[in-house]
């Protein structure tokens, strides 16, 4: 292989590297210029210049927006009245102040990797009295409907039972005279989906003219400060067929509206999602703020038109929402484009195939690490081919060395009769230069789906493999009782990613090599490279490359064999 072209294939290696890392985990897409807007700061309007109706243009940030109730409960510590339901997936608490979601508990995953660890909570802001459904009226904050009790004739406590058909729970609450709001939620077994109907009656005998906002409060699902920059929580929207992503940093810089049609608006991580469907493709407008840029703490109201209701009318207004775990078949099941939100950048095409394979062999091994050992066999075999031709292309290449030494060394003065004569050698004995390194570069798409799929996928998160690998998602270490500078996930020693530059290493020296020294010096240093990329790369990803190496070193002895 000529020397430049190695060079070039180890700087593409490391540029794309560069590249994933920096705009693939970081890149977040442009939101679409009618969407945003930008205003010099909060500031309290008039109620009487509210809009009239949506249809103002989408460069204002709407006279509503100043308006926006952020109501907190701070009776948090009282005793009152609350309603539990309880699903094989997911217990959840009701408030009565309110009618407010007070926790959302997942049952199926835990908030660290230590078994003992209490259930994952989607609902961080609960400490702060921050609870999301509040649901206000703008021109009559007074009356506080986000706060007042609400009362229900629905038992206390639901227990959900799969197969079984969908449950209610009505929750109402009422300004003598004025106006009644009836919360009724709707739950289906064995789903992260909900429906939230919300019916408001004028109970006066004149016209009530108002907006109703329907705040949710989310805040990241760790402390802010011990996010990793691979796991970010963040704002995201799926409209028109795409994926738009506002991290905390954005939301700080801009105040921005979102404007129907939409399919969704969740707030997400590499796991888990709390998203609010739409039911109606008109009449409202999202409005994200940032409340607290410490913790994270941001508010999302779904703010209905204008609307005006006779005396003793009616209004119904509803939404669907799915809260819980990123996992692919729930998502696809939900419908309204959910699965866009298992998003693994440019190789996603490549990567929830590969996720589907990865489930399917998890049901037979009831083990991910074994799961991840049998898919690359699997990825190995349908390569397999390429790489006989390649390996074969390369013993081809150490016999024709000595002459191409020699040609080197004749027309070392002349490059162009130098290519000339190579390319003649080439030809006469049917080598290609690059054949050795086709199979790297067409394993580099795979490298990268896996490399994202084994980061965001929630159905590897925390699940062990063997010894002291106890959650894929994380680097492996092994813990010693202390830190190596460098080395994110916890104390100890890569021991896995050591291994798997041992077998680079032992691979790389099987290969067949140019005769040019340089190269070879060039060629070793690879699996140091690796290495020391792989040492926070999570385990899985190592598990993958580890016995992906073990199987070309196996292939190549028996190459090596053959041509002994």
């Amino acid at each position: 292989m000529e020397k430049r072209a190695l060079v070039a294939l180890v700087l593409s290696l490391v540029v794309l590297l560069f590249w994933e890392y920096y705009f693939g985990l970081y890149r977040t897409p442009t939101p679409p210029p009618a969407q945003e807007t930008q205003q010099q700061g909060p500031t309290s309007v008039p109620q009487s210049s509210l809009p009239e109706t949506a249809a103002s243009p989408a460069t204002e940030l709407p006279a509503a927006a100043g308006t926006l109730p952020q109501e907190r409960l701070t009776q948090l510590g009282q005793q009152f009245e609350s309603w539990t339901v309880t699903d094989q997936l997911y217990k959840m608490q009701i408030l009565a102040p309110g009618g407010r979601i007070g926790s959302f508990e997942l049952m199926n995953f835990r908030e660290k990797v230590d078994p003992n660890s209490r259930p994952m909570e989607l609902i961080p802001s609960q400490s702060s009295g921050y609870l999301p459904l509040a649901v206000d009226l703008l021109n009559h904050q007074e009356w506080q409907l986000s706060q007042r009790p609400f009362t229900s004739q629905s038992p206390n406590r639901i227990i959900l039972s799969a197969g079984k058909a969908p449950q209610d729970i009505s929750l109402s609450a009422e300004i003598p005279n004025q106006v009644r709001l009836i919360k009724t939620f709707t739950f289906m077994p064995d789903s992260y989906v909900m429906d939230l109907g919300i019916q408001l009656e004028n109970l006066s005998d004149s016209m009530l003219t108002d907006q109703m906002g329907i705040s949710f409060y989310v805040q990241p699902y760790t402390d802010l400060k011990e996010e990793s920059s691979y796991n970010l929580s963040q704002l995201s929207i799926f409209q028109k067929g795409s994926l738009t992503n506002y991290p905390l940093k954005d939301l700080l810089k801009k105040d921005i509206i979102l404007r129907p049609p939409m399919d969704w608006i969740g707030y997400e991580n590499n796991y888990f999602l709390q998203a609010v469907i739409p039911m109606e493709e008109s009449g409202f407008q999202i409005i994200p703020r940032v409340l607290n840029a410490d913790t994270g703490l941001m508010q999302v109201v779904y703010l209905t038109d204008n609307f005006q209701l006779n005396p003793h009318e009616k209004k119904n207004f509803k939404l669907r929402m799915y809260m819980g775990a990123k996992e692919i078949n729930r998502l696809n099941q939900a419908g309204h484009n959910l699965s866009h939100a298992v998003d693994y950048g440019w190789f996603t095409f490549i990567a929830k195939p590969l996720l589907h394979v990865l489930n399917w062999l998890f049901k037979y091994t009831h083990n991910y690490g074994v799961a991840i050992i049998l898919l690359t066999v699997m990825i190995k075999i349908v390569f397999w081919p390429l790489t006989q031709k390649s390996y074969q292309s390369m013993q081809k290449m150490k016999k024709v060395q000595p002459k191409i030494a020699q040609i080197r060394e004749k027309y070392k003065d002349d490059k162009e009769k130098l290519n000339q004569e190579l390319m003649a050698v080439y030809r006469t004995h049917k080598v290609n230069p690059m054949g050795g390194c086709l199979p790297m570069i067409l394993q580099i798409p795979v490298f990268f789906a896996l490399y994202r799929m084994l980061y965001g996928a929630v159905e590897l998160r925390h699940e062990p493999f063997m010894w002291w690998i106890n959650d894929l998602t994380a680097p492996d270490r092994l813990d010693l009782g202390f830190k190596i500078p460098y080395l994110s996930g916890g104390p100890g020693i890569p021991v896995l990613t050591i291994l798997m530059g041992i077998s680079m290493f032992i691979q790389q020296k099987m290969t067949p090599s140019s005769g040019d020294p340089r190269q070879e010096q060039i060629m070793l240093i690879m699996p140091v490279m690796f290495t020391v990329f792989f040492v926070n790369f999570p385990s899985g990803l190592v598990l993958y490359w580890l016995v992906n190496n073990i199987l070309s070193i196996v292939q190549q002895y028996m190459i090596n064999r053959q041509n002994a």
